[in-house]
């Protein structure tokens, strides 16, 4: 019999341990106004050891460190070498997400080559109210055809069984335009690469939730992503998420603006009113099969 969740602990899909300190003035202040401890999330992301001590106290087995490229927050493609090497100090551990973005590269085919092959990472990330695209813009009209570079990616990462992760929802960071948090255009994407795993993350809150579940019940390669809104609010947004639990992965955003510790938000998931199916399912068995652990 395989080990189940309390013996292995909660794999959590959505923990930002980035190089902060190349953060724009702007949102490190954002951070640390936000954030209960951004000091040590900042020693830990520079010592991968300690976030693995940190996880341990937090009983997570694997966590998924989300990194991307934004302009707003000075983030660029290099982000994505960083996070490979932190997730090499500790593979059995640490999944790497890292971030594309067609127009900020001199060479996107290359980028793409070098987060996929070189890098190896386990996914990546599009932050459309962050990057100021959308994640369909690949079917946009001629003035935007730099970004059909956003088409090879996806087909890439299909052909390689690599996820997509794409922030839907509002952000809290200057410069955030919210006009791209709707999930909606995600549709495209699922439409047009059915092999494509896609995560959604945090559900298009606060507003975007009744469009996220239509997707998640639409597409079969869609997953939700539970981070960033509270967790004991999840039935209010999601009332009948036990209809979907096989496309529902635990994440906590953490140590992200108003995330408290990891296993806060796990303790609340486990003392919601859902089934012993689903929670194991959102807590750890969906990821476990996702990634391949």
């Amino acid at each position: 019999m395989s080990k189940t969740r309390s013996e292995e602990g909660v794999i959590d899909v959505h923990v930002h341990m980035n190089p902060f300190w190349r953060m724009k003035d702007g949102a490190k202040q954002t951070m640390r106004e936000h954030s209960s401890n951004y000091d040590r999330s900042v020693e830990l992301a520079r010592q991968p050891e300690r976030f693995i001590d940190y996880l341990d106290t937090q009983n997570v087995s694997v966590a998924a460190i989300i990194n991307y490229v934004s302009p707003i927050v000075g983030y660029t493609h290099s982000t994505n070498e960083w996070a490979a090497a932190f997730r090499n100090a500790a593979p059995d551990r640490i999944l790497a997400f890292g971030g594309f973005d067609p127009r900020l590269a001199d060479n996107p085919v290359a980028e793409i080559n070098r987060a996929l092959n070189e890098f190896a990472l386990d996914g990546i990330k599009i932050h459309p109210p962050h990057q100021g695209i959308n994640v369909n813009d690949y079917r946009s009209d001629p003035d935007t055809r730099e970004l059909d570079d956003l088409a090879t990616l996806y087909k890439r990462c299909a052909d390689q069984e690599i996820p997509i992760m794409v922030h839907t929802g509002t952000s809290i960071f200057s410069g955030a335009r919210s006009r791209y948090a709707d999930p909606m255009p995600i549709d495209d994407v699922a439409v047009d690469y059915p092999n494509l795993t896609i995560i959604m993350a945090h559900g298009g809150r606060p507003m975007y939730t009744e469009e996220a579940w239509f997707l998640l019940r639409r597409h079969d390669n869609l997953y939700l992503d539970i981070s960033s809104f509270p967790p004991s609010n999840l039935l209010e947004y999601f009332p009948e998420i036990e209809q979907i639990d096989e496309q529902v992965l635990f994440g906590s955003d953490w140590p992200g603006p108003m995330v408290p510790d990891i296993h806060q938000n796990i303790e609340t998931i486990q003392n919601l009113p859902l089934s012993d199916r689903t929670t194991e399912r959102i807590l750890y068995q969906n990821a476990k099969e996702l990634f391949g652990l």
